[in-house]
């Protein structure tokens, strides 16, 4: 009995090994399931030699194409998941069937503090996006979108310990304090969760959400608009969710969502181009397919008056997009980090939009933006500082300059500024951030104590200058010269 018990089990066994293997030529592998390029199939000889990668490439070309690899998968996260509420790849299984990003328990334990120069530093800069927008006419307002498990702590598992403070509330703070224009989200959305804002399997908030978080920008900016107050609406069980299909690809689940009986004015798609179809166009554009979505402009069939809109926007800003067209003549909407200035409609209004767990990216992305001319006299030039700063010429809008300082040079309620001395004498106030991509092209890798400045054609005469960099403790550096020509072409 026992042998033949063995018999049977090692015959079961080699033939479970050996079914992926023999379903290979029957079986396509999950190309439209996994949305990336599946690993190529290695070669032994590359570039006349053996390829000593050779095994390394032939298992990833296996894994790639195993038989039910998704079912399998899937099947995985559910054991892990639904049986013994274990986090499966980046999806942590909540309470009562809610799931979270894996990526924002950093937020949510503050295991990821930013210092308080950095802080500062992200403050300071959005603070100089804008004075520029209100020397343009416009109005501006940064608004930090919260996590889901900012808004609904209660449904995490217990382990993930709940931080009252943390990178959203320091920036807040630090915002207020220094004036900026700025919409605390986590405030507006947690006095209303009782609604239901967020979606259980998603990492966003659902269209009511949207429309919630809508109506608060709107009144933050001081704008007329319509609030849909009265719009009817219905609750449909038919919403994947991004979490749910990270889970379980080949075969997801569904979410609710709130379908809004709206009347929208009717308006036209400037671009992209292939956005002909308006209907069609924003029911993609406000789903998770992120196709040619990158920039987005919008214009009323019919001008209302209603102005004009830049919106720099993340993936929560896809819920906000039928609010926030029919509420705007023209409406342009980018998907980036930080703002391009240069695209601001004269008068119009600036809504800066990033998720929570993104807001350490600022500290690496530099907006598009003229340095402001400063009046700065008060300063010494005895500081020796390890640092250096390099330029590149931009010929549409001028001379970038970027580049290091050293740790001690800086305050922690930072400001940098870039002074030109020539024939003339010139000082601006550059972005005290880490002007990451430039500095990758001079062979700098890692900088924590950054500055850019973007020096506007026509703003200084052509000729050499050296250049010096100011702190607000009042300490200077020359750093490197500059020649600077062409610059009133």
């Amino acid at each position: 009995m026992n042998k033949a018990f063995r018999i049977v089990y090692s015959a079961l066994f080699f033939t479970a090994l050996a079914a992926p293997l023999c379903l290979m030529p029957f079986i396509k592998p999950d190309t439209d399931i996994e949305k990336r390029e599946l690993a190529k199939a290695p070669s032994l000889i590359e570039d006349g030699s053996i390829n000593t990668q050779f095994s390394e490439q032939a298992e990833a070309w296996y894994n790639d194409r195993l038989p039910l690899r998704s079912k399998l998968l899937e099947g995985a996260s559910f054991i892990k998941g639904e049986v013994f509420g274990a986090q499966s790849g980046n999806v942590i299984p909540g309470k009562d069937g809610w799931l979270f990003y894996e990526s924002t328990v950093a937020d949510h334990m503050d295991t990821n503090a930013l210092s308080e120069r950095q802080i500062s530093s992200i403050a300071v800069s959005i603070g100089l996006v804008e004075e520029k927008a209100k020397a343009m006419g416009g109005r501006f307002l940064f608004v930090p979108m919260p996590n889901k498990s900012a808004v609904y702590p209660e449904y995490m598992p217990v382990w993930y310990t709940h931080a009252d403070e943390n990178n959203y509330t320091r920036l807040a703070d630090k915002l207020k304090s220094m004036g900026v224009s700025f919409l605390d989200m986590k405030e507006v959305l947690t006095s209303n969760k009782d609604m239901g804002l967020y979606h259980k399997r998603d990492t966003h908030w659902n269209y009511l959400g949207a429309l919630v978080g809508y109506n608060a920008m709107m009144d933050a900016l001081g704008k007329e608009h319509k609030t849909y107050d009265s719009a009817s609406y219905t609750i449909t069980n038919d919403w994947v969710g991004d979490l749910e299909k990270l889970l379980y690809p080949s075969d997801p689940g569904y979410d609710e969502q709130y379908r809004f009986d709206i009347e929208y004015d009717d308006f036209n798609f400037l671009m992209p181009p292939t956005a002909k179809d308006t209907k069609k166009s924003l029911e993609v554009f406000m789903s998770d397919l992120e196709q040619n979505d990158i920039r987005i402009k919008t214009q009323k069939t019919a001008k209302t008056g209603q102005g004009d809109l830049y919106m720099i926007r993340d993936s929560f800003g896809r819920a906000l997009l039928p609010f926030m067209i029919d509420n705007y003549d023209t409406a342009m909407f980018e998907r980036r980090t930080t703002p391009n200035m240069s695209l601001m409609p004269q008068g119009g209004d600036l809504i800066f939009e990033i998720v929570e767990r993104n807001l350490g990216s600022l500290l690496y992305s530099v907006p598009v933006m003229a340095a402001p001319l400063r009046e700065v006299t008060d300063f010494t030039g005895d500081y020796a500082a390890d640092g250096n700063a390099a330029f590149s010429a931009d010929e549409q809008n001028g001379v970038r300059v970027f580049g290091t300082v050293d740790d001690n040079f800086l305050s922690d309620d930072t400001r940098v500024y870039v002074r030109l001395d020539g024939e003339q004498s010139f000082t601006f106030e550059a972005f005290p951030l880490v002007d990451k991509d430039s500095l990758k092209s001079e062979g700098v890798e890692d900088a924590e104590n950054g500055f850019s400045a973007l020096i506007e054609k026509g703003s200084v005469p052509d000729g050499e200058y050296s250049v010096s960099i100011i702190s607000n403790k009042m300490k200077s550096v020359e750093l490197a010269k500059i020649k600077i020509e062409g610059a009133n072409e």
